[in-house]
């Protein structure tokens, strides 16, 4: 807001017609220019002249406020004050030099104080913003002085603290399209920004479920990449919002121009002020005056003004803070299973739908060449999207990544990797993916238990709150809480009539339909088909590159998803990264004929009794294993007429072909185009596919197997050995000061994030914002050089958030850690605009690392033991175990999780060593333990127990930790004991062997 009291009116309108006498014409093609740039001066000595009337206004202010005072004390001393009531002499009496002076003491007192007032007032209106301050009486000439002095001082403060507010635009981008205060991924790297429109979900059926349609009260609505505040959203949606932007020079955004930029004519200004008059804006004031608007107001626009966004919403997941969910699914209409086709209708309205920093419910839309502008260009800033957008697809290569991470050391992926593993954390949806597994495997529980068939399943549809199965043929025997509508044709489940969900169901119930799989999004919904439905080959065409890239995505979540088991896929003309996934479960062939004649024979041993049926059986997974064969490229004649025998029953068989490309007699035709949106007829849907580029691809394989596919570091570099080797030990990060676990016990903040993530403080905090806070903590605490507020916001927010939300998050997290005795905030604010924590917040990390760097200098084994127990003691488990879903995408930037779980196996390691030779047994299982608490799968530890238990319980004691292991390492995914395992339990145990320890080559799929 200009500090000027009474702006000039906005420029009238010329009236004068070109070619008119008295008229100074535009020369012909020179637009005349609006906006800011208009008022930007060139003089390079402004800053300094500015500086030089602030200090004379100081001066002067002093001199008026302080030394007038100060003078008259000196001079005339205090005022004389009356004691008592003038006499009748001292009325009638003589005037003389010295009541004449009194007098005028009197009036320069007077006159003084009257200033001094006016510069309050003038002082307290500049300083807290409220507009034009109150007018003093019998004051005007004073108070203008008065307002003049402390503008001068006040100016630039006043611009600082406006800046403050919001991202100041540049004079190129204010002459443009102006309007956006953002703090946003883009700006530093995390190019994850999306922006998303309202879906309104119909009802599942007209006799089922209530509608869910409109904002909820968990509501996140969105202007373009901004998040907004949930009062401030649900009185603009849908209407087209402008922000307004803090001062650039002595320009300061108003009215006028901003109906210039939006609405083509200044002159509208006025519908403008009509629309936001009264309108309780971000910061609480009101805009009563048109002349009169402040940075990061929210200024609504007539509806035909352009270069605004409009203010859309988006659901939340039911347990997370700021996440959130979309729209429904299509209803389907008649029976596939006996025609291979299926009609219906789409229950969705076209629209587009996004997601939250949480990394849940993304949508396709946002990636359509149909979105808008805004929505085009914040999907080019991330490389990749296709894994932001995965949902259940990303949730399965993160587990699988995960898994692998557990079961043994690997090296530290690249930066483009890294960036990629960054991109699946924000996309992945690992509580929507064991959902649906509960969902389907709990019936298969119900059915077996009451005796009655599975329900011949072609196509389900799951959010957060529900799974939807579509059937053909009907049915109407659902069991509860399962219920049935469209006249048997759909079976639902809602979460909230069922408990235990992520808790394995009893006697370990086969995958029933292991050949769904998810094609995408269509608002929140997940679109899933099974393959054994469609009774014969399914056909992706369209554009080549999108199929070719659909049927990548459906191998890789087949291969990864959680709710399948004992199916094997069988890939050809795909990427040849994709070996790096568990050979049982997908295999890469060069030619799918060449394996035709073995997926024959075992199409033959399906068949027989319904393979659903099977599935309910005692051991159904023997025979009756599917399998998939999933093409990159068309096949020809021979290989197509031979996957289509394949694939052709009269009932139901545990096959399923996906190709892309032609397959003359596919049941199922999919179709795609460039930009990613599939066309299912059967399902009578159109959404956002999930896809799987080249790029990504290549990125998974490094995160996958680093080993093979480029990893960040040396492969022929330090790795763990038996003995202690210091040249091949871990380096350990130097800690920001020399710690101990006493610091740690009586911090005034505590930050945990070796084990479940936790900050500990004084103060407490709402349950529905600590994940929020927790997270910014730990950020700031492991990069305790400090980081500006937009990085932070960056890693916080990928996806981008106001300032308004910036600000106010980061000012409730500093109230929530306090200050210390002496009132400074344990959350600072550096002089050069970075966000840091006090000295005084202590991380368990630095704690950890500062024990294990004084253990490595010890030269006494008995301290260099007990500095080893209380850092392993410190350190709960693996980093961030238990972290919420959807936070901590930036992690993999951090490169804690690999280096500190090498760095404690190592602690572990060289303990459970010194314990060993010292004769203590009991400590030294104790370490190996607190080491397979970081990373279970690793054999060097298990060596160490075993060792351990030997020593105090003999050869018993031995077979009940290769039991132990045996277990770990099967649930893992570990096929084979290292050699130097095998020969420690032939020691230990003799004529054991691996075979003895329970654990085998086996078939994992």
């Amino acid at each position: 807001m200009s500090p000027v009291e009474n702006p000039p009116p906005p420029p009238p309108p010329s009236s004068v017609r070109p070619g008119q006498s008295g008229a100074t014409a535009e020369p012909a093609g020179v637009t005349r220019e609006i906006g800011p740039q208009r008022f930007q001066r060139s003089a390079e000595a402004e800053p300094e002249r500015n500086l030089v009337q602030a200090i004379v206004a100081g001066l002067a202010l002093a001199l008026l406020v302080v030394g007038v005072p100060v003078a008259l004390l000196a001079l005339a001393g205090p005022p004389p004050i009356p004691t008592s009531l003038p006499s009748r002499d001292d009325l009638t009496g003589t005037i003389g030099a010295e009541q004449l002076v009194g007098v005028l003491v009197w009036i320069v007192w007077l006159a003084w104080l009257q200033f001094t007032i006016c510069v309050l007032v003038e002082m307290r209106s500049a300083v807290r913003g409220i507009g034009l301050p109150s007018r003093v009486p019998m004051s005007g000439a004073s108070q203008r002085l008065a307002r003049v002095l402390v503008g001068s001082i006040l100016l630039a403060a006043t611009a600082a603290g406006q800046a403050s507010a919001a991202v100041p635009a540049t004079p190129a981008d204010m002459s443009g399209a102006a309007g956006k205060s953002v703090i946003s991924a883009a700006a530093v790297t995390e190019d994850t920004t999306v922006a998303g429109t309202v879906h309104e979900r119909d009802d599942r059926s007209e006799s089922g479920s209530s509608s869910r349609s409109g904002p909820s009260d968990q509501a996140v609505y969105r202007l373009g990449d901004m998040v907004l505040d949930p009062e401030d959203g649900k009185e603009l949606l849908g209407m087209k919002v402008y922000v307004v932007q803090p001062p650039e020079g002595r320009y300061h955004d108003n009215l006028w121009d901003i109906a210039e930029r939006t609405l083509g004519d200044g002159r509208r200004y006025q519908e403008i002020y009509e629309l936001n008059k009264g309108r309780e804006q971000p910061d609480g004031h009101e805009l009563s005056l048109a002349r009169l608007i402040y940075p990061n107001w929210l200024i609504a626009l007539p509806d035909d003004a352009t270069d605004a966004d409009v203010v859309t919403y988006e659901e939340p997941e039911a347990e997370a803070e700021e996440e959130p969910a979309g729209t429904g699914a299509g209803e389907s209409g008649d029976e596939p299973a006996a025609e291979g086709d299926a009609t219906g209708e789409n229950a969705s309205t076209e629209g587009e739908a996004a997601e939250d920093t949480g990394g849940k419910a993304l949508t396709g839309d946002g990636r359509d060449a149909t979105g808008s502008g805004t929505e085009g260009a914040a999907e080019a800033q991330n490389t990749y999207r296709d894994l932001v957008f995965g949902g259940l697809l990303a949730a399965g290569v993160l587990g699988a990544i995960e898994m692998v991470r557990r079961r043994r050391r690997t090296p530290e992926p690249g930066d483009d990797a890294l960036e990629a593993e960054v991109a699946l954390r924000v996309g992945a949806d690992p509580d929507r993916a064991r959902w649906l597994d509960y969902a389907l495997r709990s019936l298969a529980a119900q059915c077996r238990d009451a005796g009655t068939p599975l329900p011949a399943v072609y196509a389900a549809y799951v959010d957060n709150e529900s799974v939807d199965l579509m059937i053909a043929p009907a049915r109407l025997d659902a069991p509860e809480p399962w219920e049935v509508t469209e006249d048997g044709r759909r079976w639902t489940l809602e979460r909230e009539n069922v408990a235990g969900v992520g808790q394995p169901i009893a006697d370990g119930v086969l995958a029933p339909y292991p050949g769904l799989v998810s094609l995408g999004r269509d608002g929140d919904w997940d679109i899933l088909i099974d393959l054994e439905a469609a009774g014969g080959p399914v056909s992706i065409v369209g554009d080549p590159g999108a199929a070719f890239e659909v049927a990548t995505a459906i191998a890789v979540e087949l291969a990864t998803n959680q709710w399948s088991d004992h199916l094997r896929v069988t890939a050809a003309g795909l990427p040849d990264e994709l070996t790096v996934f568990e050979p049982g479960r997908l295999r890469l062939v060069g030619d799918v004929s060449s394996v035709m004649p073995e997926l024959m024979s075992r199409r033959v041993d399906g068949l027989g009794p319904d393979v659903l049926t099977g599935r309910l059986a005692p051991g159904g997974g023997g025979a009756w294993m599917p399998e998939y064969v999933v093409l990159g490229t068309g096949p020809g004649e021979e290989t197509a007429a031979a996957l289509t025998e394949l694939t052709s029953a009269a009932s139901r068989s545990p096959v399923g072909v996906v190709c892309a490309g032609e397959v003359p007699g596919a049941r199922w035709r999919l179709s795609v185009d460039s930009s990613g949106t599939i066309d299912v007829p059967a399902l009578g849907l159109r959404f956002q596919a999930n896809q799987l580029s080249w790029r990504s691809i290549e990125a998974i394989a490094g995160l996958v197997d680093p080993e093979r596919y480029g990893g960040g570091d040396d492969p022929d570099g330090p790795i763990l050995h038996e003995a202690w080797l210091p040249e091949a030990r871990p380096e350990i990060p130097e800690p920001p000061a020399t710690l101990d676990v006493a610091h740690l016990a009586t911090a005034p903040v505590r930050v945990f994030v070796l084990g479940p993530v936790e900050v500990q403080c004084a103060h407490d905090i709402d349950d529905e914002r600590r994940a929020l806070a927790t997270e910014i903590v730990v950020y700031l605490s492991l990069h305790p050089e400090g980081v500006h507020p937009t990085v932070l916001s960056a890693a916080i927010w990928p996806r981008g958030v106001t300032a308004a939300v910036r600000e106010s998050t980061f000012a409730r997290v500093r109230d929530w850690l306090g200050v210390d005795p002496d009132g400074s905030p344990y959350l600072l604010m550096t002089a050069d605009g970075r966000l840091k924590l006090s000295p005084d917040v202590i991380l368990d990390w630095d704690v950890v690392c500062g024990l294990l760097l004084r253990s490595r200098a010890a030269r006494d084994p008995r301290e260099e033991a007990d500095l080893l127990r209380k850092a392993l003691r410190v350190a709960r488990g693996p980093v961030l175990a238990d972290r919420p879903q959807g936070r901590y995408s930036w992690i993999a930037r951090a490169r804690l999780e690999r280096l500190a779980s090498d760095v404690l196996i190592d602690a572990a390691h060289r303990l459970s060593v010194l314990s060993g030779d010292g004769g203590d047994p009991g400590t030294a299982a104790a370490a190996a333990r607190a080491g397979l608490r970081v990373r279970p799968g690793e054999q060097l530890l298990w060596r160490d127990l075993l060792q351990a238990q030997h020593a105090a319980d003999g050869a018993a004691g031995a077979m009940t930790v290769a039991e132990e292991m045996s277990g770990v390492l099967t649930g893992l995914g570990v096929p084979d004991l290292e050699p130097e395992t095998g020969a420690l339990l032939d020691e230990l145990i003799p004529g054991s062997g691996a075979d003895r320890s329970g654990v085998h080559r086996r078939d994992l799929a």
